[in-house]
């Protein structure tokens, strides 16, 4: 295996990234004022955090509001470069 090759590992192995707000979205659309009422975080918090976790594949944008997405694993992956 090389070094850009993905790692496949289970959603309950990886380190859930702002499990803080990430537990305010679920399966239905969470408007982002809720999600931030729910974190008990300032919006501006909130709102960095849910676009990280949009990044990294998480969460998924809806207008004015996130939905959970479900995956069976979730892809790391380790870039070198050259």
């Amino acid at each position: 295996m090389n070094e850009n090759t993905p790692i496949y590992v289970s959603e309950s192995e990886v380190e859930l990234p702002f499990a803080d707000v990430l537990a305010n979205v679920g399966d239905e659309v969470v408007p982002v004022d809720v999600v931030t009422e729910c974190a008990g975080q300032l919006v501006t918090e909130v709102v960095i955090k849910l676009l990280d976790l949009e990044l990294a594949g998480w969460i998924a944008a809806v207008p004015g509001s996130y939905v959970r997405i479900r995956k069976a694993s979730h892809v790391r992956r380790t870039y070198v470069l050259v």
